[in-house]
């Protein structure tokens, strides 16, 4: 596996591994740190908005799968 790959994939492995974090979630990490997410990472706003886009994608997809 290349750096690249493996500095890319650290922080999934080590969330996904480490045994201090067994039983956690709901946490951001970058470079196996674990960071507060941006503000608007934290809007309930944002993600409400996020929630509806995904639902209509979803939506169109499935509608054009019909056919």
């Amino acid at each position: 596996m290349s750096p690249k790959l493996q500095q890319g994939a650290a922080t999934t492995v080590y969330c996904a591994a480490a045994p201090e974090l067994e039983g956690l979630g709901g946490m951001y990490f970058n470079n196996c740190c674990r960071c507060m997410p941006s503000p608007e990472a934290q809007s309930e706003e944002t993600a409400r908005a996020l929630w509806a886009l995904s639902e209509r994608l979803i939506q169109e997809r499935l509608g054009s799968q019909s056919g």
